[in-house]
């Protein structure tokens, strides 16, 4: 039994760039310098992160109701952009094919730091209902422990019940990759939002493109080789 671990944002939709412009104009709002906010801040400080984090650190002038209101403001700009944008990340469908293929010898799981009504409103948008698809979910929001800390993939490999050297982690930002590299799981990076020297310098195993580059059968045979 395999298990296939999948981050959300940037993994299997390729979501980065609206939470990169929704970021932009909501810190604009409350006085952020903008020439901060380029691609290359986004992708080291934001992308992948906890809202409460990212709120904690940027606008920590700010009091914890007033971070958790621009955090709520920036979800729901995020959601209205990409209503026109927000398209699954290229190759999606192959994979989605190969697991309704494999299903009685995979696990399937997803990992994300997205809030609550992101996750249903991406999902909602791939046509994936999660009860069905995913064998279990967790969002850090309600596991308590969000990315770049390795527990919620632990903890994702141990509900599923399938041994973490017999899982393969698909993720996109530095801290879905420093997450699953201290679990101690194999990570394919997409590189949807970070640059393929960034991730491989956090150790990831592969990275890709996207889901068009993915050959599971030949990832099972190199994970079994080991």
């Amino acid at each position: 039994m395999f298990g296939v671990l999948f981050d959300l944002d940037g993994t299997l939709v390729d979501s980065d760039p609206i939470h990169f412009e929704a970021w932009q104009i909501i810190l604009a709002k409350v006085n952020v310098n903008a020439s901060l906010i380029d691609r290359e801040f986004f992708d080291k400080y934001i992308s992948g992160r906890l809202n409460a984090d990212i709120t904690r650190e940027l606008l920590s002038h700010l009091s914890q109701e007033e971070q958790e209101k621009i955090a709520d403001e920036k979800e729901l700009l995020f959601r209205q952009l990409a209503k026109e944008k927000l398209q699954p990340t290229r190759g999606l469908d192959k994979i989605l094919e190969y697991i309704k293929q494999n299903r009685t010898k995979l696990k399937i799981g997803l990992a994300t730091n997205a809030p609550r009504l992101v996750v249903d409103f991406e999902l909602g948008i791939l046509n994936i209902d999660e009860k069905t698809f995913f064998d279990v979910a967790l969002l850090a929001e309600e596991f308590g422990i969000g990315k770049p800390k390795p527990d919620i993939y632990l903890e994702l490999a141990k509900r599923l019940n399938v041994d973490k050297n017999s899982c393969i982690i698909f993720e996109d930002s530095v801290s879905g990759v420093r997450a699953a590299v201290a679990a101690g799981i194999k990570c394919i990076g997409l590189l949807t939002s970070a640059k393929q020297e960034t991730l491989e310098g956090y150790g990831t195993w592969r990275t890709v493109r996207n889901f068009e580059e993915v050959n599971l059968d030949e990832i099972w045979s190199a994970i079994q080789s080991k």
